[in-house]
């Protein structure tokens, strides 16, 4: 994943994977892709914002459960927007 990946971002790309966010809160997020019983829970305690950089441990846990499912292929790769990077 890429070193400036915001949880945002991340976000995002579960929701084009097929989860859904069913436990939206200040404190934590919660991801469930229903039809292949995967679940992924993010404490958004310490983190001030959605733009904040994923962590390593959240980063590999969503890479490791996707390429277990057969979802993903090799790394977990978000790329930014062209949009984001003009905002720079």
């Amino acid at each position: 994943m890429n070193p400036t990946t915001t949880y945002r971002q991340l976000f995002a790309y579960l929701e084009e994977q097929g989860f859904r966010d069913v436990a939206r809160s200040t404190l934590g997020r919660i991801f469930e892709h229903q039809s292949l019983g995967i679940l992924f829970a993010f404490s958004m305690m310490d983190q001030a914002t959605e733009d904040s950089v994923v962590r390593e441990a959240d980063a590999l846990s969503v890479e490791f459960q996707l390429q277990q499912r057969g979802l993903l292929d090799g790394r977990l790769a978000i790329v930014r927007s062209v949009d984001e990077v003009e905002m720079e």
